[in-house]
């Protein structure tokens, strides 16, 4: 059996998110490195290091990788132009001008198990089953660790949805090379959670199973508390990045009164890769005298971040 691959720290850097990504598609496929090469007819040390992080892969390697995982080979390859453009000098754009990968992957991770027991009549109007109407963050920076209460409301778009995938994306903040790396997340209301797919260093995916099967068109809501471990640095930013269909999203974090950040950047439909910019270019917010900031987003798109960002207290830039 061979070692297991390293994890990727996610610090913005497009080949980085690109080979998440294609580890991803991989993850969800279940392909082992040596299923993939025989699939592929690449050495088994080629599709590794396509998924690595430290270069780009080239294009036949990639859309084989992606093909043998059962993934959208032509908008894999418009992914893979676009990053190969912003790693030139002289491109006009840079990282900003990578778009969101094409999430899309195998017809089981497209659709989820739920897709196994929809009628041959099913009225279902979203791939998945359900979208999400609305999701509600608030986020404390003012507690001894951070800590976030989300409020989602879910609606089903077929009959029989009985569970939903709940993942979670926790990126090391620059500079952090503390062993371990974690995330408690606990269900406050509306379900119970238990295993999920394939788990990373910094992303987290959970079922949450609900307390009985909807109904198309039955909204449904849960609550869930996520928690950094004690002593766990966190990333400057909290983002949305919608993966399905998502209509609204508030967010509202309390900074610490005695540590105020220096700067908070409002992110809305941002590229991932602007995420983690130092100072992305959008529009500066200041915490009210209760150190709270309070923003609302609509009508967002699939793969882009909506959020806030942060410079902390202390820190150059």
């Amino acid at each position: 059996m061979g070692r297991p691959q390293k994890e990727i720290v996610l610090d913005g850097s497009p080949v980085r998110l690109f080979a998440y990504w294609l580890r991803d598609l991989r993850g969800s496929a279940g392909l082992t490195l040596a299923q993939l090469a025989r699939r592929t007819g690449y050495g088994r040390t080629t599709v590794s290091d396509a998924m690595r992080g430290e270069s780009h892969p080239t294009r036949p390697v990639t859309l084989a990788i992606v093909g043998a995982c059962g993934g959208d080979v032509r908008r894999w390859g418009e992914y893979w132009a676009q990053v190969r453009r912003a790693l030139d000098p002289d491109s006009p754009d840079g990282p900003a001008g990578v778009t969101p990968p094409p999430w899309d992957g195998p017809a089981d991770r497209t659709t989820g198990v739920h897709a196994e027991q929809c009628p041959a009549h099913c009225a279902r109007t979203e791939p998945h089953g359900w979208y999400t109407e609305s999701v509600s963050t608030r986020l404390r920076l003012d507690t001894p660790t951070p800590e976030a209460l989300e409020r989602r409301i879910v609606v089903a778009t077929c009959d029989g949805l009985a569970r939903i995938p709940v993942g979670v994306s926790v990126p090391r903040r620059a500079g952090d090379t503390t062993p371990g790396h974690g995330l408690e997340v606990s269900a406050v209301q509306g379900g119970r959670l238990e295993g999920g797919g394939p788990q990373y260093e910094s992303y987290f995916e959970r079922f949450l199973v609900l307390p009985s099967p909807l109904k198309a068109g039955t909204r449904h809501v849960y609550e869930l508390r996520l928690r950094i471990p004690p002593a766990q640095p966190m990333a400057p930013h909290f983002v949305h990045v919608p993966l399905t269909r998502s209509e609204h999203f508030r967010l509202r974090v309390r900074f610490d009164r005695a540590r105020p950040p220096r700067r908070v950047w409002r992110l809305a439909g941002v590229p991932p890769a602007v995420i983690y910019q130092r100072n992305p270019g959008t529009p500066a917010l200041r915490p009210d005298e209760q150190g709270l900031v309070d923003v609302e987003f609509g009508a967002m798109k699939v793969g882009y971040g909506y959020g806030l960002c942060w410079l902390e207290a202390g820190n150059g830039g």
